[in-house]
């Protein structure tokens, strides 16, 4: 039986260990090779922050015509929210495309766990509207739960991830 610890098979995303932080460093220690399970949690948390801050193709690729297009990383992120008014049908698109893209291109994030739900603080001012993310972390030897707190401005259409425990 093995005496690794969950922490000995926390590996960071392949982005993150392609990525020298410490260019004038030759080596690497142990604690930069692995990582522990808060560490991946901000690494996910930061990693969905840039996939919802990225604006997909959908209004120029016909996902009739060209379905593998769509469901490539050449529509990876979500549609143009930027000028949007915050209705309640326009919340509900949005709760839609944040899942979508979730779904499709996170994959350290148990495929069918993904809720995104519209948080009862519907809207800020009509430009704000905030959402609960609720997912299942891939994790050994079991799932770890993510929360999420997400808050899309829909003037600039920028969106604001924070942790939520």
């Amino acid at each position: 039986m093995s005496d690794r610890t969950i922490t000995d098979r926390l590996q960071p995303s392949l982005l993150d260990r392609l990525t020298d932080d410490e260019p004038d460093k030759r080596t690497e220690s142990r604690d930069r090779r692995v990582i522990d399970i808060q560490r991946l949690r901000e690494i996910v948390q930061r990693d969905l922050a840039w996939l919802l801050n990225t604006q997909n193709a959908e209004t120029w690729i016909e996902p009739d015509r060209h379905p593998q297009a769509a469901r490539s990383v050449l529509n990876y992120g979500i549609g143009d929210l930027s000028g949007s008014f915050a209705t309640g049908d326009q919340a509900s698109a949005i709760r839609e495309s944040i899942r979508q893209a979730i779904e499709a291109f996170e994959p350290r994030l148990r495929r069918g766990t993904v809720e995104v739900e519209l948080s009862s603080k519907l809207v800020d001012r009509g430009v704000v509207v905030t959402f609960d993310i609720r997912a299942e972390m891939w994790a050994h030897p079991i799932p770890m739960e993510l929360y999420l707190r997400s808050e899309v401005d829909v003037t600039t259409g920028s969106v604001r991830i924070e942790g939520g425990g």
